[in-house]
């Protein structure tokens, strides 16, 4: 690792990585250069990045107060919208529209904010006015404009980030926001293929969830996932009745019909022909794998979940869906 770079030093370089050494958080800065965040995922665009030789061998470690201070002269692109959601409802669609305007930088479920949100867990000094400090720095070192085009920040979070939707909606005063949610059968058929690692006792702390942690090993893997699920739904909707920015409510169903318009009027794209015509290429091709077509999968998953998963589902998540749908057809007739 080289010593600490000055402020010049850090141009074209972002942190992408957080980690606490001894008591104190740190920051391992990757050089992107002009490359955009359009994978689906955060992590898939470093990774694509660090099979180059330059970022590969060279690095660079601050603290994080070295990342603070950069903000005061280096303070980023405007955050423009959040996307939060219940998970496996179609959020990386949404991330890749966002995406696909070279306007835009997405921040799709990146590591050093889900690091800043929980780092309390293990520095209990950490306050909540610290984190919205170093929430801001981090997205601010990631928001740099790097490429002339670029005007705008879009964080597309990670599921159990509603969680933290009052602490967002502090740290991002008025800016625009969304719950994204799907029928749970659906959701539930998904984890039961390949579990989100939410979904997995121990990850997230039991009272997050509204669990003991006694409770963890008496419920089945079914049922402390639809009761996850029933949480972020109950968060989403709660950060929605007591909203303070502009917020909408956006079911899974119907999404590839709808999301260019919900997006475009929810944070105002105001896009021109070209930019329509990218968008519309963008909804029409698979979020996490870009080079295939987009396919519904709504009735394959309805039909493959396992009878406990639905049961539970049914259980759990279903009464808090109802309610979101209610909630989100009030405000269409308003």
């Amino acid at each position: 690792m080289s010593p600490a770079p000055d402020d010049t030093r850090l141009d074209g370089w972002i942190p992408a990585r957080l980690h606490v050494e001894g008591e104190q958080p740190r920051v391992d800065w990757c050089h992107l250069g002009s490359q955009r965040f359009t994978d689906p995922f955060f992590d898939e665009t470093l990774e694509r990045r660090l099979r180059h030789p330059f970022p590969l061998l060279f690095r660079h470690r601050t603290s994080l107060e070295t990342l603070v201070e950069r903000q005061t002269t280096r303070p980023g692109l405007p955050v423009r919208g959040l996307v939060f959601h219940m998970s496996r409802c179609g959020s990386t669609l949404l991330a890749q529209l966002l995406a696909s305007l070279p306007r835009h930088i997405v921040l799709s479920e990146a590591a050093p904010i889900d690091t800043v949100l929980r780092i309390h867990s293990r520095l209990p000094w950490v306050d909540e006015t610290r984190r919205i400090e170093w929430l801001r720095a981090v997205v601010a070192g990631l928001g740099q404009k790097r490429n002339p085009e670029e005007q705008a920040v879009f964080l597309k979070l990670d599921a159990w980030h509603v969680l933290e939707l009052p602490l967002l909606e502090r740290a991002f005063p008025g800016v625009p926001w969304l719950f994204l949610y799907r029928d749970p059968v659906e959701v539930m058929a998904s984890h039961q293929k390949h579990r989100g690692a939410h979904m997995l006792p121990g990850v997230l702390e039991p009272a997050r969830v509204g669990l003991g942690v006694e409770q963890l090993s008496e419920l089945s893997l079914e049922e402390y996932g639809a009761r996850v699920l029933a949480r972020l739904c109950s968060a989403g909707l709660e950060g929605y009745r007591a909203r303070k920015s502009p917020a909408l409510l956006l079911n899974h169903q119907g999404l590839q019909d709808t999301a260019v318009s919900r997006l475009v009027e929810l944070f105002a794209l105001e896009p021109d022909a070209l930019e329509v015509e990218w968008l519309t290429q963008a909804a029409a091709r698979d979020a996490k794998n870009p080079v295939l077509p987009f396919e519904d999968d709504t009735k394959q998953k309805a039909e493959s979940v396992s009878a406990t998963a639905r049961e539970m589902a049914g259980k759990w998540v279903r009464p808090v869906y109802e309610a979101l749908e209610a909630e989100r057809l009030r405000a269409l007739t308003r």
